[in-house]
């Protein structure tokens, strides 16, 4: 199973979002709110990461946000690069 790792804020609707599709598709993650201390939003920048939240994370590599883990999902390409059993390479 790939390392998840999000970075989000407790206040933003977008992250909620994301966070509730990875808990539909039985994932585990590592949360990161970046409004618990400065150093988290400009470690989340530095990754390669965008400015704003959520920033998802997977085996550290950046996919993007909300609008991009769902796309991803909608296109079949999510469970594959969740590592999710039964999902086809895409």
């Amino acid at each position: 199973m790939p390392k998840i790792e999000v970075y989000a804020s407790m206040w933003c609707g977008f992250c909620h979002r994301a966070k509730a599709l990875l808990r539909s598709k039985g994932v585990t993650f590592t949360e990161y709110d970046v409004d618990s201390g400065p150093g988290l939003r400009r470690e989340m920048v530095a990754r390669g990461g965008g400015a704003t939240v959520p920033q998802i994370f997977v085996d550290g590599k950046p996919i993007g946000g909300s609008d991009e883990i769902h796309a991803l999902d909608a296109s079949g390409k999510l469970d594959a690069l969740l590592g999710l059993d039964g999902a086809i390479g895409g």
